[in-house]
């Protein structure tokens, strides 16, 4: 019954991965991401999490935060706005390795001083460790294999001298269905309608995040399942 709900991983390669398509149809299918995220729990999920450590920092400098993986940027959008909103400076460093993905994320950002964008390898960056109060990611490591995965896992973690808050996928059948009816129906974009499925098979289980977290030497960790078919992976180095 389990393996028929949560069926064994079978990573595939993602179209945006490939990075062969224009430009204007990435540009498409991160938007159609984005709509996602906003519908179903993408930023919930983030900002609940994030939440309780702006809340707890003193205002008396920036909340420095690293976003290793961020796409179009529109998570650290999402936590700026509420950053302002709960009155807590915040500096967002957002790194990504793909200059597409980082030409679309420099017109996102436009009204938001609060982000800046490098563009490095996630396992190479250039920064000093514990150089940020936190460090995110979020729907990017169902893109790797098991061991750069934990690798990714381990460099992040480093940077972050509270911890880090990673927000995914979680594998399932439901969830696949699901995804594959809603981009049949609400998007034409090819990218979008062969990704998002793939990207749900492609995810990690709650049990498999707590096995990632263990070998990468995060601890102690804290596995959450959300509503629907999200995890978020919490690694904390000091008391809130």
């Amino acid at each position: 019954m389990k393996s028929l709900f949560f069926p064994p991983r079978n990573l595939r390669d993602e179209l945006l991965d490939l990075d062969e398509a224009p430009y204007e149809e990435v540009r498409d299918s991160l938007q159609d991401v984005a709509t996602v995220n906003r519908y179903l729990s993408g930023y919930r999920v983030l900002l609940h999490h994030v939440e309780p450590f702006l809340k707890a920092h003193k205002p008396d400098r920036p909340f420095a935060v690293l976003d290793a993986a961020t796409g179009s940027a529109d998570q650290p959008i999402a936590l700026v706005k509420l950053a302002r909103r709960l009155g807590v400076p915040i500096h967002i460093t957002a790194i990504d390795i793909n200059a597409k993905m980082l030409k679309l994320a420099q017109q996102e950002i436009a009204a938001f001083p609060e982000i800046r964008l490098v563009q490095c390898d996630i396992l190479d960056m250039p920064f000093r460790e514990a150089s940020f109060d936190l460090t995110i990611n979020s729907l990017s490591l169902h893109h790797f294999g098991w061991e750069k995965a934990v690798s990714i896992l381990r460099a992040i973690y480093k940077f972050g001298q509270l911890g880090m808050v990673v927000n995914d996928l979680h594998r399932s059948r439901i969830a696949h269905a699901v995804i594959f009816i809603l981009t049949r129906i609400f998007t034409r974009n090819r990218l979008t309608r062969y990704d998002a499925p793939v990207s749900v098979m492609n995810a990690f289980t709650p049990k498999e995040f707590h096995q990632l977290a263990q070998e990468a030497g995060v601890e102690p960790a804290e596995v959450h399942r959300h509503f629907p078919y999200r995890i978020a992976l919490i690694g904390r180095k000091l008391k809130q």
